[in-house]
């Protein structure tokens, strides 16, 4: 049985079903694959019609008013733990109340955000080495873009009400028409000249679209719920904030640690240079972004487990999870290493190559740990234990834009990549498994044995493939780099059933349950007969 039927009701005291949760991972998955592969063809076109110093302030422009996000407060997060919870335990009175409170909230946020564009937009030519034929232009993507975000964080309330009740295919699909359109409407304006403002104004109208159609969706999904504008009730306004002050904290850290450094770049180096990091960075974006689109489906999923009172699937959801995101992430993140110069000068061409490359490198190196522990910040969030993940966050953000700051004067944009993942690297292997250990209840050896060193071995042959690709074997077009790669990573789900023997066999049981297969007879018989 799933959470959510079709008819639009909530069940009581019934949990996501394993099909319901791989359809979750997958729809996420599935999205992001879109975002990406059009990420990657329409980047390249992006940088050379609009050319290094106008895309650099794009770039520029864009890492500014993102800082406006952190006005979320945490509140999402916490309408997603808030209504799931409610939503379990069939008490949509609360639920209601979270998004009523959340919504009031956030229309004085959004209200905020608009006025800061307004003044950020007259600063920013000072602020920043903008030449002078790019600051008018540079001024009105600053407002337009803060009431975009604006608009986007007082109807995200609605995508968090969708993500409690496990519909992810449903804002994947929204996300997918949304990327696609901008695509298109990219290519359109920038192939008839326009400049970076009408960019801005179609990401505005594509998110008046999109959050109207999620608007629509979660209320017939969820009818049970009410939403009543009014002055919030202390007692749930005190709830809300008790969790959302520390995932606020968190965005903040997340924002000064990942989203700062093309503003260190920009503001000691020059509006060219950002484009460079910009190039490695944004590689970076997209393998983060692989592995937390699984892990945001195990928020929600996280807190009806410990509303049910189900500690044992909770451990069994950070094993597996971990081992999934590891299996998955380790592989692109090794093909990046070792041939990510080769990458970018074939899809941004030569002159990108070394720079972006060696910044790709350098980001990498944090980004391995990160996936490894993304599932069971997922968890941490559902449990509504990230108050320790904010302590460290933050810790991480302060000593990322110190070293950032230091080593920008000498290293170049080099200095600003090892600012960011020096911290992240101290932090995600040193303190992360042994909170998990204790948040699961395993100990940490056999934490990090079960997840982190099985399913590092399991990539070794694909990471050893690689170099000898990248050595032998040189790419001549990027088409041959992809065929190199598709060749290659049959290694990875080889060698794991390998080293997953038991687990393998496990789900070959499973399967033959559900579909009467003889397989797992076939794999038995073949066993004993050796």
């Amino acid at each position: 049985m799933e959470q959510i039927s079709t008819s639009r009701d909530v069940r009581n005291g019934t949990f996501p079903s394993q099909r319901r949760i791989v359809r979750n991972v997958f729809s996420n998955w599935f999205a992001l694959c879109v975002t990406t592969i059009v990420g990657f063809f329409l980047s390249p076109f992006v940088v050379h019609q609009l050319g290094n110093l106008a895309y650099g302030v794009w770039v520029l422009v864009g890492s500014l008013t993102s800082y406006m996000n952190l006005l979320d407060l945490g509140m999402r997060g916490a309408v997603t733990r808030f209504v799931s919870k409610g939503a379990t335990q069939q008490n949509h009175e609360e639920a209601s109340e979270a998004v009523s409170t959340a919504l009031w909230i956030r229309l004085w946020i959004s209200l905020a955000i608009i006025c800061a564009g307004l003044v950020i937009s007259a600063l920013a030519s000072h602020i920043f080495k903008i030449p002078v034929e790019l600051q008018r232009p540079a001024r009105i993507v600053i407002v337009i873009s803060a009431f975009t975000v604006a608009l986007n964080l007082w109807c995200g309330v609605f995508g968090g009400v969708l993500a409690a009740l496990h519909r992810f295919e449903i804002t994947s699909s929204i996300t997918i028409g949304q990327t696609l359109f901008r695509a298109v409407g990219i290519i359109f304006f920038l192939k008839t000249g326009h400049s970076i403002v009408a960019l801005a104004t179609l990401d505005m109208c594509l998110a008046m679209v999109a959050n109207a159609a999620t608007i629509a969706f979660s209320t017939y999904m969820y009818r049970q719920l009410r939403v009543i504008f009014k002055v919030p009730n202390p007692q749930t306004l005190r709830k809300i904030w008790n969790y959302s002050f520390y995932a606020f904290v968190i965005s903040i850290a997340v924002q000064v640690a990942y989203y700062s450094d093309n503003l260190v770049v920009g503001t000691y180096l020059a509006p060219a240079a950002v484009t460079y990091y910009a190039i490695g960075g944004m590689i970076i974006a997209y393998a983060r972004v692989i592995v937390s689109s699984m892990s945001a489906t195990f928020t929600p999923l996280a807190s009806s487990y410990e509303a049910g009172g189900r500690q044992q699937s909770l451990q069994n959801l950070a094993i597996q999870g971990t081992r999934v995101a590891l299996l998955i992430s380790l592989p692109i993140e090794l093909a990046l290493f070792f041939r990510g110069h080769t990458f970018i000068r074939l899809w941004m061409g030569e002159q990108y190559a070394v720079a972006s490359g060696t910044v790709l490198q350098i980001l990498l190196l944090s980004v391995a740990f990160s996936s490894a522990n993304s599932t069971v910040c997922g968890i941490m969030y559902g449990m509504e234990k990230h108050k320790r993940l904010a302590i460290w966050g933050s810790i991480e953000a302060g000593a990322n834009l110190l070293v950032s700051l230091i080593l920008v004067r000498k290293m170049g944009i080099y200095g600003v990549a090892w600012g960011s993942a020096i911290p992240s690297v101290i932090i995600e292997s040193f303190l992360w498994p042994r909170y998990t250990s204790k948040l699961i209840g395993l100990p940490v050896r056999t934490f990090l044995s079960q997840t982190w060193l099985r399913s590092s071995v399991v990539v070794v042959p694909f990471g050893l493939a690689c170099i000898l690709a990248e050595r032998f074997w040189p790419a001549p077009n990027l088409l041959m780099f992809f065929l190199q790669i598709a060749l290659l990573v049959p290694l990875v789900p080889m060698v794991t059933a390998i080293v997953f023997r038991a687990e393998s066999l496990d789900l070959i049981r499973k399967w033959q349950a559900r579909r009467g297969s003889t397989v797992l007879d076939l794999v038995t018989s073949s066993s004993t007969a050796r």
